[in-house]
């Protein structure tokens, strides 16, 4: 794979895309996406490569990071306030955060083809499905949080920071007393 970013950094002309392409050793995948004949189709990858500002969260972000066996039927993403989507797929679901909460607890990890991908933390994640409890599939729910109980490397103050800076302390509380 390669990209026109990676032309440009790398200083090599984009003119040469053009000339792989017509002669057919490689591929236009998306805009400024080239593949290989045998390159990998990394939808992740590539959907946060045409859309930089958004995060991988909620199910994806669970998924990314092997926190669900469920294989999500959409991606799950969230995006800071304003944030506008040119010619979105057919299969997003986005979350619209404030700026001032956009940033935290993202994580880089890697797709299942070895690509860096945005997402959100474990801790991060669980306090978007406490804020958003309604909206969440129950099952879901509260597999999610039985994960998070089990999880050996959780982080119970960083949750607990993430929870103040979100305002939804005494929502965890009651949430966690049950599992912890």
């Amino acid at each position: 794979m390669i990209t026109y970013k990676d032309c440009k950094r790398l200083g090599i002309p984009t003119i040469y895309l053009t000339r792989l392409e017509s002669e057919g050793i490689i591929y236009r995948i998306e805009k400024g996406i080239y593949l290989t004949p045998y390159g990998d189709y990394d939808e992740y990858y590539f959907f946060q490569y045409r859309f930089p500002k958004a995060i991988f969260s909620y199910i994806s972000a669970l998924h990314l990071q092997g926190f669900t066996d469920e294989i999500p039927q959409y991606f799950e993403v969230s995006i800071p306030r304003g944030y506008r989507f040119n010619n979105p797929p057919s299969n997003l679901r986005h979350h619209i955060v404030s700026k001032k909460f956009i940033d935290m607890g993202i994580i880089n990890v890697k797709t299942p083809w070895q690509n860096e991908v945005k997402v959100y933390d474990f801790e991060r994640t669980v306090c978007d499905f406490i804020i958003n409890r309604k909206k969440i599939d129950p099952e879901l729910f509260v597999k999610t949080l039985q994960t998070y109980g089990n999880f050996p490397k959780k982080n119970i103050s960083k949750l607990y920071e993430y929870a103040e800076r979100m305002d939804i302390v005494e929502e965890t509380k009651r949430t966690l007393e049950v599992l912890l």
